[in-house]
């Protein structure tokens, strides 16, 4: 109930009538959802009586990392000098790194240019494990955003990670604002943005990439991270659906027009990959593809690929965008690197080991961001599998892709030394119900669930499966070297009338 009435105050102002100062009883709810969900409601609702609680929230070294990030976006809502206080006061160095990242970014609904210089000296405390890109993002939603944050920056000193960081979290969210580009990169020890190539050098690239580059070195840089080329592209259906579906883009696109995507975006874009900048009556600006509209609400997926509503009441101007792959990603590429990328995309949907897949199997995965113990220390039961998988909840998940291959390289999730244990979960999506056959290729040890029910030990689960969306989980033991992979495909036994689709996406 709480959820709905907050999307009705958020989405179509519409607020509860008579007295809401009650709501702000519900903040000392013990259960962690409800608690949670009263912070938003009492938020979008103005309840200023909640305000007091509010910033004890945001304030309190106890509250869970979610909780004290609602009260402050709470406090942003609500507005006023004490609330703004409040924030500047959670940016100070005795508070935990996190906790100033989100309190610098809420205060950029206050005062901008104060917002720049306190997210300024976050980001010269912040390392190279702190993710700078909330922060960025709520500069790029507010007017003169950027050209703030620049200034600010201009007047501290930032370790080479971080600005390499920011400047990977600027492009993945399709921006390249040249101020703030030129001081990360002057920062980072990078060079600036290059122009566009000419026709001659676009010539020249396409010579090279048929005699030089190589499609499996390709492939790899297109998975490297710092590129997010697989937050906007999906290939085989698996990855964000921001950009073009890429699975076939070699059969049917000449080279240089791929060349000229890559490095000059902004040349050609799709009808329907045209985004839209929306500025609201807040001073907010937000921009992305539109899904649909109403006379009530418009609704956008932006870069990182969430779908954001907007209250048409709220829109005081609308104008076209650029591309939401931004200038100056291959920056961080050699020129053979460059070739080869260009190479693996010219080659999708070609006959070959890049070919369109038709055979079912899993080519998105969902990892565990941070498996509990339960589930790493030693094979979980079955009521840890419900709990902590089945009851966890979609903040608790990243998106993991396979090769075009099919192959998904285990290798990628190492994130510390010796071996360690990784839960993962794909879905299909069911319409008939019947059997369905799950053939696993791995060579490192495995335990598989089904829904929650433990599967028979061995490469082949099978299980008969209603309409409805199902997983199957994993949890792997890879170990500390070697290049182990993992791949299931997914088949109807003999016999079975089962309906089903891969489930793919970011």
């Amino acid at each position: 109930a709480m959820v709905g009435l907050t999307d009705a105050a958020a989405t179509r102002k519409v607020k509860p009538a008579g007295d809401l100062a009650p709501l702000a009883q519900l903040l000392e709810e013990t259960e962690p959802v409800a608690r949670l969900a009263a912070v938003r409601l009492a938020a979008a609702c103005g309840v200023t009586s909640a305000g007091p609680r509010l910033r004890q929230l945001a304030q309190a070294t106890e509250s869970s990392p979610e909780l004290r990030k609602a009260a402050i976006q709470g406090l942003v809502t609500m507005g006023g000098d004490e609330n703004r206080q409040a924030l500047q006061g959670l940016c100070v160095a005795e508070r935990p790194l996190a906790t100033r990242l989100i309190a610098a970014a809420g205060l950029t609904a206050f005062d901008v240019p104060l917002a720049a210089r306190e997210a300024a000296q976050v980001l010269a405390s912040a390392t190279a494990q702190d993710d700078p890109t909330p922060l960025l993002e709520a500069f790029f939603d507010r007017k003169q955003g950027s050209e703030e944050l620049a200034r600010g920056l201009q007047k501290v000193t930032l370790s080479v990670d971080v600005a390499k960081k920011a400047l990977r979290s600027m492009y993945s969210v399709g921006r390249s604002d040249a101020d703030l580009s030129s001081v990360l990169s002057h920062a980072a020890g990078i060079a600036t943005d290059a122009p566009p190539p000419t026709p001659a050098e676009i010539a020249q690239i396409v010579q090279d990439v048929s005699t030089k580059g190589d499609p499996v070195r390709g492939e790899a840089i297109f998975r490297r991270i710092d590129l997010s080329c697989m937050r906007c592209h999906s290939v085989s259906r698996a990855g964000g659906q921001v950009g073009p579906e890429l699975s076939a883009v070699g059969g049917s696109s000449p080279v240089d027009y791929i060349a000229n995507s890559i490095l000059n975006p902004n040349l050609a874009v799709k009808e329907q990959y045209v985004t839209r900048v929306f500025e609201l009556d807040s001073g907010k600006i937000l921009s992305g593809v539109v899904l649909d509209r109403d006379e009530t609400r418009v609704r956008i997926r932006d870069a990182q690929g969430k779908t954001v509503v907007i209250p048409t009441a709220e829109i005081e101007e609308e104008s076209e965008g650029a591309s939401m792959m931004p200038m100056g990603l291959t920056k961080f590429l050699t020129r053979d690197e460059l070739l080869d990328l260009i190479r693996f995309v010219s080659e999708l949907g070609k006959a070959g080991p890049f070919a369109v897949q038709t055979a079912p199997r899993f080519q998105r995965w969902q990892l565990m961001s941070n498996p509990p113990s339960d589930l790493i220390t030693e094979v979980p039961h079955l009521e840890h599998i419900r709990q902590h998988v089945l009851g966890s909840g979609p903040d608790a998940w990243s998106g993991v892709y396979a090769r075009v291959g099919g192959a998904y390289p285990l290798a990628e999730l190492r994130r510390q030394p010796g071996p360690q244990v990784v839960i993962l979960r794909g879905e299909v999506q069911v319409n008939e119900p019947g059997p369905l056959a799950f053939d696993i290729t791995t060579p490192v040890p495995f335990q598989a669930w089904i829904d929650g029910q433990p599967a028979t030990p061995g490469k082949t689960v099978e299980a008969t499966l209603e309409p409805g969306r199902h997983a199957l989980i994993l949890r792997l033991e890879i170990p500390a070297e070697g290049e182990p992979e993992l791949r299931v495909e997914i088949r109807r036994p003999e016999g079975s009338t089962v309906q089903f689709e891969v489930v793919g996406g970011a």
